[in-house]
């Protein structure tokens, strides 16, 4: 028997919803309803077959096909929520950032409130969750999970692209062959550097980070980490002492001569980077930031590059995404990514993997989802 599927929600060992026996003579056949999931599309699919076969196999699907998020509310005000029903749990293991539905963020304010009564579990792509009420979803109950190290490859990938970038220039470079300006690249030649010798600095020191760091050390650097409390099991998977933690964030800055941005993004870490930041930096910095734009402040990153202090950088995130300043546009020093860490065949297909094999722990094992954000629910 489903566990939690809006027909026997009240389903207690023998009993089902209507109070009758669950076990009967080996003639008779009795038909268990599938749970009910919405699942939440885009344009830039690439399935896990095996995922999917399993989906098929087990839930009842209705889709999410609504050009507004106004026009998707309107439907979950209809009487037993229109077309969308009661449905058991929101499936959206596609790309957060792909179309049509990019801010249809059906997760967080009036939207979340609507959603049914009978909804039990959530489940999404991606590790953040900062586009989620967490806080609400708990207070009704209902199971949120991330996909966590789905895409950690894909995304360490890019960071290590964006630091080998911030001394290299390689985004200028291609620039001026495109441009037919083949020689202009000689403008850099007194700033671009080896990064070996140099130290990468990482704010957040977590699975993406140890990635990014390991190949940061084949370059030659040196690797140092800043966080609330120190990861010795992290540590532990590098050569002795070639991972060095400074509790002190001021000491930090002072040794860092790249620095890594991979903290979650919360109120405390908003603008951590900051003029106030660049005051105890080295006289000569390069930042990349694959974490989330407003832990940076763009207006402290276009004044240290106008003084000089900021030589060179990477984001794949921005403060005010998809909008970003002028002077970031035309800064070569700068490569700028439109949020494309996790962008790769293998992440979306171990999305899917991950939402399924949730709704299948939730649903038809032990209740418990292996990647819950808010496991208290069930602990």
């Amino acid at each position: 028997m489903a566990r939690g599927s809006s027909e026997y929600s009240k389903s207690v060992r023998g009993l089902n919803a209507d109070g009758l026996v669950s076990f009967f003579p080996k003639n008779i056949v009795m038909t268990i309803k599938k749970p009910r999931i919405l699942y939440v599309p885009c344009d830039q699919e690439v399935h896990d077959d095996q995922a999917w076969k399993t989906v098929y196999e087990n839930f009842e699907i209705v889709v999410y096909d609504f050009d507004t998020i106004e026009d998707y509310m309107n439907e979950l005000k209809k009487p037993d929520h229109g077309k969308i029903g009661f449905i058991d749990a929101v499936f959206r293991p596609t790309w957060l950032k792909g179309s049509p539905y990019l801010e249809h963020y059906i997760l967080r304010g009036e939207p979340v409130r609507l959603l049914p009564k009978s909804v039990k579990l959530c489940v999404q792509s991606g590790h953040g969750y900062d586009i989620v009420d967490i806080d609400y979803l708990s207070s009704r109950n209902i199971i949120f999970c991330n996909s966590p190290d789905c895409c950690s490859r894909a995304t360490a990938d890019v960071g290590t692209l964006l630091v080998l970038n911030s001394f290299r220039y390689a985004s200028f470079a291609e620039n001026c062959v495109r441009t037919r300006n083949y020689y202009a690249s000689m403008d850099f030649s007194t700033l671009a550097d080896d990064p070996e010798g140099h130290t990468l600095g990482i704010i957040g020191l977590g699975d993406i980070g140890k990635l990014v760091a390991k190949s940061c050390q084949s370059f030659g650097m040196k690797t140092i980490y800043h966080n609330r409390t120190q990861r010795r099991e992290l540590e532990a998977e590098f050569p002795e002492d070639s991972m060095v933690f400074y509790p002190d964030f001021d000491e930090f800055l002072a040794h860092t001569d790249c620095i890594l941005v991979m903290c979650p993004y919360t109120e405390k870490t908003k603008h951590m980077i900051s003029f106030d930041t660049f005051k105890r930096m080295k006289i000569q910095v390069r930042i990349v930031n694959i974490a989330r734009g407003p832990i940076v402040q763009e207006e402290a990153i276009i004044d240290a590059l106008e003084r000089g202090q900021l030589v060179g950088g990477g984001f794949d995130v921005h403060e005010f995404e998809p909008k970003i300043h002028e002077k970031l546009l035309s800064d070569w020093r700068i490569t700028l990514l439109p949020h494309w860490g996790a962008v790769s065949r293998a992440s979306w297909k171990k999305f899917e993997r991950n939402c399924v094999q949730n709704m299948m722990d939730y649903f038809y094992g032990d209740g418990k989802p292996k990647t819950a954000v808010n496991k208290q629910l069930f602990e």
